[in-house]
């Protein structure tokens, strides 16, 4: 990867101070906002089509949790594209011999799905993600495709969505939208409730931080109205709660 990052930087990603990284990342600093923001620059320059995703989409969007790594969409179209320009120059498999399991199912022949089928092979976990991890800081890159599933990576309504049609720009960088983020956080959380539960608390502090109301609902899938509405009237009831306990 042809970092836009001056070398001075260095020092600041071997910090091993537990403060000084988490000021280093609420102030958008630090080894992980210095990975995305290069890796966006170089995405773009290449002309490869993205959308951050996970936690830092999540912190992007109002609710400032940590993360330890950094996600990215891609859509099918543009992943070759991303193999030839960006592995090799910054990034490279966490593991070697890694393979990725074939979520999908779908029996494809393709190069590409020959592609999808390997990765993971060390791994026991689920997963649609490819695993890299960038050579100058060592910063974990899950890159996740077009048409994966969430979750348990099962066939199911919800899908990743092509970069191209969920895109917001926020401080120069590509992150999913907003209503796209809670589509894949709440079907993730219920196709894997108990190995997902952060996925269902990012959406619960979301809702709080940006005081969405029932009415959102309508921007998301039908698969996750129902939970999204149940989640914003516990979390009224909640509040009416505290303000009769206040009086």
């Amino acid at each position: 990867m042809t970092s836009i990052l001056p070398k001075t930087f260095t020092q600041k990603l071997k910090s091993k101070s537990f403060i000084r990284d988490l000021s280093m990342f609420l102030n958008k600093d630090g080894p992980i906002w210095l990975t995305i923001k290069s890796l966006a620059h170089d995405l773009e320059s290449h002309k490869v089509d993205y959308a951050i995703i996970g936690g830092l989409a999540v912190y992007a969007h109002g609710y400032e949790r940590t993360t330890t790594d950094c996600d990215i969409l891609l859509s099918k179209a543009d992943y070759e594209k991303f193999m030839a320009k960006l592995v090799n120059l910054g990034l490279e498999p966490k593991f070697q011999g890694a393979r990725k399991k074939n979520s999908t199912g779908n029996g494809d022949r393709t190069r590409m799905g020959k592609l999808r089928q390997e990765f993971h092979e060390n791994s026991t976990e689920p997963t649609v993600s490819w695993p890299y991890a960038t050579t100058w800081a060592g910063v974990s890159v899950d890159v996740i495709m077009e048409g994966e599933y969430p979750g348990d990576g099962l066939i199911g309504p919800v899908s990743f969505p092509d970069p191209k049609v969920c895109q917001e720009n926020i401080d120069n960088m590509k992150f999913i939208s907003l209503p796209k983020l809670i589509d894949l956080k709440l079907t993730s959380y219920k196709r894997v409730p108990a190995g997902r539960i952060k996925d269902c608390c990012d959406v619960v502090e979301l809702i709080k931080t940006l005081k969405l109301k029932l009415s959102f609902s309508s921007l998301l899938d039908p698969s996750v109205r129902n939970e999204f509405e149940q989640l914003v009237r516990d979390l009224e009831k909640d509040e009416q709660k505290t303000n009769i306990n206040e009086e």
